[in-house]
Protein backbone atom coordinates (compact mmCIF):
# COMPACT_ATOMS: atom_id res chain seq x y z
CA UNK A 1 0.00 0.00 0.00
CA UNK A 2 1.24 3.42 -0.64
CA UNK A 3 0.80 5.85 1.95
CA UNK A 4 -2.63 7.95 1.56
CA UNK A 5 -0.79 11.14 3.37
CA UNK A 6 1.66 11.81 1.04
CA UNK A 7 0.89 14.75 -1.33
CA UNK A 8 4.30 16.53 -2.83
CA UNK A 9 7.98 15.61 -2.53
CA UNK A 10 10.26 18.71 -1.91
CA UNK A 11 14.27 18.17 -3.39
CA UNK A 12 17.37 19.78 -3.10
CA UNK A 13 18.90 20.97 -5.96
CA UNK A 14 22.55 20.48 -5.95
CA UNK A 15 24.25 17.35 -5.61
CA UNK A 16 20.33 15.85 -4.82
CA UNK A 17 18.32 16.84 -8.92
CA UNK A 18 21.60 18.19 -10.14
CA UNK A 19 24.76 16.72 -10.49
CA UNK A 20 26.90 19.32 -9.19
CA UNK A 21 29.87 16.74 -8.46
CA UNK A 22 29.92 15.65 -12.27
CA UNK A 23 30.82 19.09 -13.13
CA UNK A 24 32.70 20.02 -10.59
CA UNK A 25 35.37 17.39 -11.40
CA UNK A 26 35.21 17.20 -14.99
CA UNK A 27 36.24 20.97 -14.77
CA UNK A 28 38.93 20.68 -12.14
CA UNK A 29 40.73 17.72 -14.72
CA UNK A 30 40.42 20.34 -17.27
CA UNK A 31 42.02 22.63 -15.30
CA UNK A 32 44.47 20.28 -14.80
CA UNK A 33 45.07 19.07 -17.63
CA UNK A 34 45.83 23.36 -18.61
CA UNK A 35 47.43 24.60 -16.13
CA UNK A 36 50.64 23.07 -14.55
CA UNK A 37 49.62 24.82 -11.38
CA UNK A 38 47.66 21.97 -10.53
CA UNK A 39 48.41 19.50 -12.77
CA UNK A 40 50.30 17.21 -9.90
CA UNK A 41 47.59 17.53 -7.27
CA UNK A 42 45.57 14.01 -6.63
CA UNK A 43 42.16 14.42 -8.16
CA UNK A 44 40.58 13.38 -4.86
CA UNK A 45 42.85 16.32 -2.98
CA UNK A 46 41.75 18.81 -5.29
CA UNK A 47 38.01 18.07 -5.45
CA UNK A 48 37.94 17.93 -1.64
CA UNK A 49 40.16 21.21 -1.19
CA UNK A 50 37.69 22.91 -4.16
CA UNK A 51 34.75 21.83 -2.17
CA UNK A 52 35.54 23.48 1.13
CA UNK A 53 36.81 26.52 -0.21
CA UNK A 54 33.49 27.00 -2.60
CA UNK A 55 31.47 26.14 0.54
CA UNK A 56 33.18 28.88 2.21
CA UNK A 57 32.62 31.67 -0.61
CA UNK A 58 28.93 30.27 -1.60
CA UNK A 59 27.96 31.25 2.41
CA UNK A 60 29.34 34.49 1.51
CA UNK A 61 27.52 35.05 -1.09
CA UNK A 62 24.25 33.94 0.28
CA UNK A 63 25.15 36.42 3.32
CA UNK A 64 25.19 38.91 0.49
CA UNK A 65 28.69 40.12 2.18
CA UNK A 66 30.61 39.55 -1.49
CA UNK A 67 29.38 39.21 -5.24
CA UNK A 68 29.02 36.35 -6.92
CA UNK A 69 32.00 37.45 -9.56
CA UNK A 70 33.99 38.39 -6.33
CA UNK A 71 33.50 35.02 -4.79
CA UNK A 72 34.68 33.41 -8.33
CA UNK A 73 38.05 35.27 -8.14
CA UNK A 74 38.51 34.56 -4.28
CA UNK A 75 37.56 30.64 -4.77
CA UNK A 76 40.27 30.17 -7.22
CA UNK A 77 42.86 32.68 -5.48
CA UNK A 78 42.80 30.31 -2.37
CA UNK A 79 42.27 27.28 -4.24
CA UNK A 80 45.95 28.16 -5.70
CA UNK A 81 47.50 29.28 -2.94
CA UNK A 82 46.33 26.14 -0.69
CA UNK A 83 48.32 23.69 -2.98
CA UNK A 84 51.50 27.24 -3.41
CA UNK A 85 50.89 27.60 -7.01
CA UNK A 86 51.47 30.92 -7.84
CA UNK A 87 49.83 32.08 -10.55
CA UNK A 88 49.72 35.86 -12.16
CA UNK A 89 46.23 38.24 -12.32
CA UNK A 90 45.98 36.97 -15.79
CA UNK A 91 46.30 33.45 -15.30
CA UNK A 92 43.96 33.33 -12.30
CA UNK A 93 41.42 35.16 -14.37
CA UNK A 94 41.91 32.34 -17.45
CA UNK A 95 41.28 29.85 -14.82
CA UNK A 96 37.99 31.32 -13.20
CA UNK A 97 36.57 31.57 -16.73
CA UNK A 98 38.15 27.80 -17.76
CA UNK A 99 36.48 26.89 -14.87
CA UNK A 100 33.49 28.52 -15.30
CA UNK A 101 32.82 27.09 -18.95
CA UNK A 102 34.06 23.80 -18.20
CA UNK A 103 31.49 23.45 -15.57
CA UNK A 104 28.35 24.59 -17.81
CA UNK A 105 28.80 22.66 -20.75
CA UNK A 106 29.54 19.19 -18.40
CA UNK A 107 25.49 20.14 -16.59
CA UNK A 108 23.55 17.21 -15.92
CA UNK A 109 20.66 15.96 -14.15
CA UNK A 110 21.56 12.99 -11.59
CA UNK A 111 20.91 9.30 -13.29
CA UNK A 112 17.33 8.49 -13.00
CA UNK A 113 15.67 11.71 -11.73
CA UNK A 114 13.60 12.58 -14.86
CA UNK A 115 11.61 8.70 -14.85
CA UNK A 116 11.41 9.01 -11.23
CA UNK A 117 10.04 12.48 -11.46
CA UNK A 118 8.24 11.83 -14.49
CA UNK A 119 6.40 8.28 -12.08
CA UNK A 120 5.77 10.83 -9.42
CA UNK A 121 3.95 13.07 -11.11
CA UNK A 122 1.70 10.53 -12.73
CA UNK A 123 1.19 9.30 -9.07
CA UNK A 124 -0.63 12.58 -8.71
CA UNK A 125 2.31 13.92 -6.57
CA UNK A 126 3.68 18.00 -6.68
CA UNK A 127 7.17 17.98 -6.99
CA UNK A 128 8.68 21.03 -5.09
CA UNK A 129 12.40 22.73 -5.05
CA UNK A 130 14.31 24.29 -1.90
CA UNK A 131 17.98 24.94 -2.97
CA UNK A 132 20.45 27.89 -1.12
CA UNK A 133 21.75 29.83 -4.26
CA UNK A 134 21.22 32.42 -6.51
CA UNK A 135 17.57 32.45 -8.58
CA UNK A 136 19.25 32.66 -12.03
CA UNK A 137 21.63 29.97 -11.35
CA UNK A 138 19.05 27.56 -10.56
CA UNK A 139 16.73 28.42 -12.65
CA UNK A 140 19.38 27.73 -15.15
CA UNK A 141 20.11 24.32 -14.13
CA UNK A 142 16.35 23.29 -13.73
CA UNK A 143 16.17 24.23 -17.44
CA UNK A 144 19.86 22.99 -18.79
CA UNK A 145 19.05 19.60 -17.34
CA UNK A 146 15.26 19.27 -19.02
CA UNK A 147 13.30 19.61 -15.01
CA UNK A 148 11.34 22.84 -14.82
CA UNK A 149 8.49 21.03 -16.58
CA UNK A 150 8.22 19.01 -13.50
CA UNK A 151 8.44 21.41 -11.08
CA UNK A 152 5.66 22.63 -9.49
CA UNK A 153 7.12 24.68 -6.70
CA UNK A 154 10.10 26.93 -6.31
CA UNK A 155 11.92 27.86 -2.85
CA UNK A 156 15.75 29.54 -3.44
CA UNK A 157 17.23 31.06 -0.92
CA UNK A 158 17.73 34.62 -2.41
CA UNK A 159 14.38 35.25 -3.42
CA UNK A 160 12.90 34.04 0.05
CA UNK A 161 15.39 36.34 1.98
CA UNK A 162 16.64 33.21 3.78
CA UNK A 163 18.21 30.42 3.96
CA UNK A 164 18.20 26.27 5.08
CA UNK A 165 18.65 25.30 7.87
CA UNK A 166 16.33 28.31 8.97
CA UNK A 167 12.50 26.61 9.16
CA UNK A 168 11.23 29.52 8.08
CA UNK A 169 11.79 28.28 4.01
CA UNK A 170 11.02 24.95 4.92
CA UNK A 171 7.30 26.71 6.08
CA UNK A 172 7.54 29.16 3.21
CA UNK A 173 7.88 26.31 0.79
CA UNK A 174 5.23 24.14 1.90
CA UNK A 175 2.79 26.82 2.03
CA UNK A 176 3.78 27.37 -1.80
CA UNK A 177 2.78 23.06 -2.10
CA UNK A 178 -0.53 23.90 -0.34
CA UNK A 179 0.69 20.78 1.92
CA UNK A 180 1.15 20.01 5.80
CA UNK A 181 4.46 19.28 6.66
CA UNK A 182 3.42 15.19 7.38
CA UNK A 183 2.16 15.46 3.98
CA UNK A 184 5.55 16.06 1.94
CA UNK A 185 8.64 14.02 1.72
CA UNK A 186 12.14 15.94 1.87
CA UNK A 187 14.81 14.47 0.01
CA UNK A 188 18.34 16.32 0.06
CA UNK A 189 22.08 15.48 0.46
CA UNK A 190 22.79 18.14 3.24
CA UNK A 191 22.20 16.22 6.82
CA UNK A 192 22.24 19.90 8.46
CA UNK A 193 20.34 21.40 5.97
CA UNK A 194 17.78 19.11 4.90
CA UNK A 195 17.82 16.23 6.97
CA UNK A 196 17.76 17.64 10.04
CA UNK A 197 15.55 20.83 9.72
CA UNK A 198 12.86 18.92 7.50
CA UNK A 199 12.55 16.55 10.42
CA UNK A 200 12.03 19.05 13.27
CA UNK A 201 9.06 20.36 11.46
CA UNK A 202 7.34 16.75 11.20
CA UNK A 203 8.32 15.66 7.41
CA UNK A 204 9.36 12.34 6.50
CA UNK A 205 12.83 12.52 5.13
CA UNK A 206 15.50 10.49 2.63
CA UNK A 207 19.03 11.24 2.82
CA UNK A 208 20.59 11.56 -0.86
CA UNK A 209 23.55 10.32 -0.28
CA UNK A 210 25.66 10.10 -3.54
CA UNK A 211 28.77 9.98 -2.20
CA UNK A 212 28.54 6.39 0.05
CA UNK A 213 29.14 8.39 3.24
CA UNK A 214 28.38 6.80 6.63
CA UNK A 215 24.70 7.62 7.81
CA UNK A 216 24.32 10.34 11.04
CA UNK A 217 20.90 8.18 11.95
CA UNK A 218 19.79 5.06 10.39
CA UNK A 219 16.87 5.64 11.11
CA UNK A 220 16.64 7.72 8.10
CA UNK A 221 16.41 5.88 4.66
CA UNK A 222 19.19 6.59 2.19
CA UNK A 223 19.13 6.46 -1.84
CA UNK A 224 22.88 6.56 -3.34
CA UNK A 225 21.35 6.88 -7.06
CA UNK A 226 17.49 7.13 -8.69
CA UNK A 227 18.76 5.17 -11.21
CA UNK A 228 16.23 2.38 -9.92
CA UNK A 229 12.98 3.94 -10.33
CA UNK A 230 10.98 1.43 -8.23
CA UNK A 231 13.39 1.46 -5.22
CA UNK A 232 13.12 5.26 -5.09
CA UNK A 233 9.26 4.93 -5.65
CA UNK A 234 9.14 2.52 -3.03
CA UNK A 235 11.00 4.78 -0.57
CA UNK A 236 9.44 7.71 -1.55
CA UNK A 237 5.78 6.59 -1.50
CA UNK A 238 5.35 3.46 0.60
CA UNK A 239 5.60 -0.27 0.70
CA UNK A 240 4.94 -1.80 -2.97
CA UNK A 241 4.60 2.17 -4.11
CA UNK A 242 5.63 1.65 -7.78
CA UNK A 243 3.62 -1.17 -8.36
Amino acid sequence: MSNPMLRAVLFDIDDTLFDHRHSARVSLQMLQAEFPALAGVPIEVLELAHLEILNDVHDQVLAGTITQEAARENRFTMLLARFGAECSAEERSRIREAYRQSYRAARRAMDGVIPLLQELHARGLKIGVISNNLVEEQLDKLETCGLTGFIDSLTISEEAGMTKPDPRIFYLALERLGCAAEEVVMIGDAWQNDIVPARKLGMRTIWFNGYGLQSLDEGVPSLESFSDTNAALTLIIGENGAD
